[in-house]
Order: structure tokens, then sequence, then C-alpha cells
């Protein structure tokens, strides 16, 4: 038997095939991912103009050369500069408040070169007028002078630097006794049964500040020794050297006297050594004592 398809067969699927109706195929449409809807950022707030602070005035730190000078603008007073270092502070030639000799540091400062005048003082009180000294002021009108004029009383051990320096001279000057062109202390002048007949300062008593130029400190300071003994900050205490901090010391924090620096026209030659101490009370005021100032920066 014949298989295979007769034409007749292939004509009929065609026309069957001819009548079936297609459908166009539709493409699938590719899925894209959706995307985030940006959330706007908030505007950012515009930011204040910072307001520039005030210049501070500038000062000088106290870091010069010895023999540096500064005019005080309050009063005029000429300032000079101690540097920083350590000095040894007391001696085994005086009394026994000045003991134990110990080493001591102390920040740089500045130190008037003279004591505080009449003519100077008249700006702050009543007063006469005079290159002399001022005298008769008590320890808290000599320290409120101080802080008028934009300084402070000094410390006992800035004090005693300023006169002694670091080689420890017994004097302002050196190792020399007193002599005339020195000092102003109680001489033949003095009348004074303790005076040393042998000495002719020129003054009975006391002198005009810077009389005694030879008699300058290292770093400058006039009248260290004599003329008038000096206000110092510090309280009085005969044993303090004993427990002193050995930076910066400032005294002890209370006591019943202010101490005393520098002997005067009434003292003998051992009361005119550095490193003497002294003491009188703070409320009172008399004709030996008056005072100078320090500070620890100054103003261009």
């Amino acid at each position: 038997m014949n298989m295979k398809p007769s034409i007749l067969y292939f004509l009929t699927v065609l026309l069957l095939a001819a009548c079936i109706k297609t459908e166009p195929m539709i493409p699938t449409p590719t899925l894209l991912p959706p995307t985030e809807t940006p959330i706007p950022s908030k505007t950012p707030l515009p930011t204040e103009t910072p307001i520039p602070s005030e210049t501070p005035l500038p000062t000088i730190t106290p870091e010069g050369d010895i023999g540096s000078t500064w005019l005080r603008p309050k009063d005029g007073m000429a300032m000079v500069y101690v540097p920083k270092g350590a000095f040894t502070m007391g001696s085994n030639l005086g009394e026994s408040d000045e003991q134990p000799v110990h080493d001591v540091y102390l920040d740089a400062f500045w130190i008037d070169q003279t004591e505080v005048t009449f003519t100077m003082y008249a700006s702050f009180a009543p007063s006469r007028s005079g290159q002399y000294p001022v005298q008769n002021v008590t320890w808290e009108e000599a320290s409120a002078y101080c802080s008028w004029v934009g300084s402070r009383l000094p410390t006992e051990a800035e004090w005693e630097k300023s006169a002694r320096s670091p080689d420890e001279r017994t004097y302002p000057w050196g190792n020399q006794n007193p002599a005339g062109d020195l000092v102003n202390f109680a001489d033949v002048k003095s009348h004074l049964s303790w005076g040393d007949v042998n000495v002719n300062d020129g003054y009975e008593n006391v002198a005009p500040v810077g009389s005694y130029p030879a008699g300058a400190s290292m770093y400058g300071a006039l009248d260290m020794a004599g003329n008038l003994a000096e206000w110092v900050n510090d309280w009085y205490d005969e044993t303090y050297y004993n427990t002193s901090p050995l930076d910066n010391p400032t005294g002890p924090v209370e006591g019943f006297f202010r101490a005393l620096r520098g002997g005067s026209w009434y003292g003998n030659a051992d009361s005119v050594r550095t490193a003497d101490r002294s003491w009188y009370i703070p409320e009172g005021g008399t004709d030996y004592v008056g005072f100078r100032c320090a500070q620890n920066t100054v103003m261009p």
C-alpha cells in the first residue's frame, strides 16, 4: 500500500492553514527597576558671619636684656628689667631671720629704678612735690598707689634679687663697704650715735632719688640700699625661710607686720646689706620708710 500523502492531502492542509487567523505576538515589555524619587535636601541656613574679637593690646613679655628700661605712662617712673633665673637668698652674716640661705627661682619682672617721689605721689593723693622719695606712707597707701599706676609692690624675693644680683653681693654695688658716693645711711652728718663718723654721704637724712648712681645694682636699680627703707608685699615672718617655696615665693599668707627692705638714712652699715630684713606695722608710716613698685609685664 502506498503510504505517501497525496497532492490532494497537501492542498487540503494548506487551505485549512490559511483559514486559521494568527494573532501577532506582543512583545513582552522590559521591566526597568523603579528609580527613587530624590528627596529634596534642606536648603542650608546661612552661616553667621563671625564677629571679629577685639585685638588684645600687645604686651612685652619680659625677656629682654639686663639694662633694659621702660617708662611707666601713669607717673613717668623708669622701670628696669630683671631677667628670670635663680639667685641665692639670705645670708649667714646677718640675723637668724636671714637663714637658712637658700636658692630661689623667679620669673622675669620689672621694678622701679628709684623710690616713688613726692611729685609722682602728688598725682595720686595730696602731697608736696619734689624729687625726694615720698615718706610717711602706710603699707596700704603704698600698695594702693602701685595698683593705681598698673603695678604692685614687689615681693621680698623680687626686691632682694633686684638689689643683690645672682653673684650674692653684700651690697647692691658689690662687696665694698659703704662709702659716701655709694649710699645714704647713718654717717657723720646724721649726728646719730651709731653713725659712721668716717663716712660723709652729703645728707643729714633723706636725699633726692638717684643721688648715688655708683651704688646701683647690676640691673640698674638705684637707692636699693639706704635713703628710705621700702615696703614690700610680703607679711613678715622671721622663720619664713624655713618653709619658703623655691619658685616665686610670695611670703606668708597672714601676719601682723609687713616686711621692709633696704635700710635707710637712719640705719647703720649692717642694715643696708641686700639680705637684711626688717618690718613695720602696715597701718603706720614714718619718715624713714618709702616704697617702689614692680610688675610682670609692661606695655610697649
